[in-house]
């Protein structure tokens, strides 16, 4: 008798379920249509409902492409979301599982929304720092990566909140924990913190940008790449150093790429017994020999005497070269050392080097 009470029970549940079905078949093909159509057709929606916005900012192409591709995507997934809200809804579905449903359909917005935005942000970026006029289009790559690294965890950070205050969750409580939490973090992540804001400094004053080579009392190479947290230097040696950006912007930086020549200073040692005439002949062949090198910015070049050291009579050079990367300017002194060893040669004069003289004092002088 038992089974037969649980059999009648499932019929009359069936049966209930067949009434509802009979009942409302026709809108639950509607909302099958209505689901189907969206999910065949929501490519080609989001394709050209993104290139309708791109349009409406033909005199800002980098905003236009910049929507155009940000949002198409976004849409895809809107239209698809869409159609199966529209279609459970035409279905007539209780209002408990619609108002799921609607909840779940609003969040969706806002997921989809954050997708979109933070998209949008590197092109929003180029355009805000002007990309298309600046010369250096590798350091405005760096700008837009970094800020827009930043813009992207602002926008996730807000559409969350929205997100846990839709669920019905109260924000004030929840601010004020994240407050507590956000101090505790922030003291164990200090350093961390601060090669953050070095970061952006860097970016925004530019001391240097990718590919220049750049001089510290900690390292010397030439910047590959820049980050939020440090900035990668490939070195003479050809290996790679991270350098942190907070001890980086802490020490003074010469950045070798914006010269625009290369300052060579050095000294020739004659020996002392070489002629004031020769020595005077020999520096004025080397500045002649430096005016006349097209290697050399001929704006300033002093070759003079320069006194006596311990062991040499100097005569001092200086000049620029106009190559102003180190391989260059190595070979252009290269060239200049050449020059002035044959105007010291063929002069008759020699290159001094650090020597002794040693007097022995004769014991039997005196004695008779």
């Amino acid at each position: 008798m038992k089974e037969l009470k649980i059999f009648d029970s499932i019929l009359n549940d069936l049966q209930k379920i067949f009434e509802i079905v009979s009942n409302n078949i026709v809108r639950i093909i509607i909302g099958i249509i209505v689901i189907v159509l969206f999910l065949l057709f929501r490519k080609w929606l989001s394709k050209n409902l993104a290139s309708i916005f791109g349009k409406l900012f033909r005199k800002r192409p980098v905003i236009g492409a910049g929507i155009r591709t940000s949002i198409q995507d976004p849409l895809k997934a809107f239209f698809a979301i869409l159609g199966l809200y529209l279609g459970f809804a035409i279905m007539g579905p209780p209002a408990v599982i619609m108002s799921t449903l609607t909840k779940f359909f609003r969040i969706s917005i806002i997921v989809l929304l954050t997708w979109a935005l933070a998209n949008f942000t590197p092109f929003a970026t180029s355009f805000i720092i002007k990309i298309e006029g600046k010369s250096n289009k590798k350091a405005n790559a760096v700008a837009i990566k970094f800020i827009a690294n930043i813009a992207k965890v602002i926008i996730i950070a807000l559409s969350v909140v929205v997100i846990i205050s839709e669920l019905g969750y109260n924000i004030t409580g929840l601010l004020t924990g994240l407050g507590l939490g956000g101090l505790t973090f922030s003291l164990a992540a200090q350093s961390t913190a601060a090669n953050l804001f070095a970061g952006f400094s860097i970016v925004s004053d530019k001391p240097f940008d990718v590919g220049d080579y750049i001089i510290t009392p900690s390292v010397e190479g030439i910047v590959e790449d820049i980050t939020m947290r440090s900035t990668r230097i490939r070195t003479i040696a050809d290996t790679v150093i991270v350098m942190p950006n907070s001890k980086l912007v802490d020490e003074p930086i010469t950045n070798c790429s914006r010269m625009g020549k290369r300052y060579a200073d050095f000294k020739i040692g004659l020996t002392y017994d070489t002629s004031g005439e020769v020595i005077k002949k020999c520096a004025s062949e080397i500045e002649q020999m430096l005016r006349d090198d097209e290697g050399i910015d001929d704006e300033r070049i002093v070759v003079a005497f320069d006194g006596f050291s311990d062991s040499s009579q100097d005569i001092r050079v200086i000049y620029f070269t106009k190559a102003t990367e180190f391989d260059q300017a190595l070979k252009a002194r290269e060239t200049v050392y050449y020059k002035i060893k044959e105007i010291v040669e063929s002069n008759g004069a020699s290159f001094a080097f650090p020597s002794t003289s040693v007097y022995m004092e004769n014991p039997n002088v005196g004695k008779n």
